[in-house]
């Protein structure tokens, strides 16, 4: 690809200068030449040379160094992004594995509920046969008492 087509796709539009007449002048003439941040905190002061007495090599050179360490910095925030998607992945497949556990559990609690209401139906209907056969039994007992009784009474 060419050049020139790079320096167009990142203009704005392709009538407007990347630079102001004033910031290009100041550029190319070497005024108010300041490298980033003008409000650096102590910390940065301490640890860098100021960029405003740096010559551009050093300057280079500092920027080849900050990006270097950030590339270190951004490999190992990938490799901890890594390590939370393989734990998202593996949360994930457990997840499912207990949501399929669950499912079977449930198919398990409906049919084993049906059995409980038929087991329960089942036993009211002998509870309620039972009590009738109670009566059965002590009218038959009763019934058997008064033969005896009948037949005692025509033998005496």
């Amino acid at each position: 690809m060419n050049n020139n087509n790079n320096f167009n796709s990142n203009r704005i539009s392709s009538t407007q200068p990347y630079l102001s007449d004033e910031a290009r002048n100041a550029l190319f003439e070497g005024k108010d030449r300041k490298w980033g941040n003008n409000n650096n905190n102590n910390n940065n002061n301490n640890n860098n040379k100021n960029y405003d007495t740096l010559s551009n090599q050093e300057v280079f050179e500092k920027q080849k160094r900050d990006m270097e360490e950030q590339d270190k910095m951004l490999d190992a925030l990938s490799g901890s992004i890594s390590r939370v998607k393989d734990t998202a992945i593996t949360i994930n497949k457990t997840a499912q594995e207990q949501t399929d556990m669950l499912d079977e559990l449930d198919v398990h609690v409906d049919s084993t509920s049906a059995r409980m209401r038929n087991t329960t139906k089942n036993l009211i209907t002998l509870t309620q046969q039972s009590k009738t056969t109670g009566y059965w039994s002590v009218i038959c007992f009763l019934l058997l008492v008064l033969l005896v009784v009948i037949i005692l009474a025509s033998v005496l």
